[in-house]
């Protein structure tokens, strides 16, 4: 499972991917406005994994984080 992942390769996997809360999922404001936003999006997160891929939830939660973090 990606959440799970801590990886020591220092080129690739050097974050932690952590998944999307229930909370989130149910309907959190953010994090639905991130997903409508980025849900066609093919993202290259290099530090976490090789190649482009769809968009998916641990991309918002990534997203939503950074956010949370810079309002505090």
């Amino acid at each position: 499972m990606m959440s799970d992942l801590i990886e020591t390769n220092p080129v690739t996997r050097t974050r932690e991917w952590l998944d999307p809360t229930p909370e989130m999922l149910a309907g959190d404001p953010l994090f639905d406005a991130i997903w409508n936003q980025i849900k066609s999006w093919d993202i290259n997160v290099p530090e976490v994994y090789g190649g482009y891929c769809g968009a998916t939830g641990n991309h918002v939660r990534a997203i939503y984080d950074a956010v949370k973090r810079a309002q505090r």
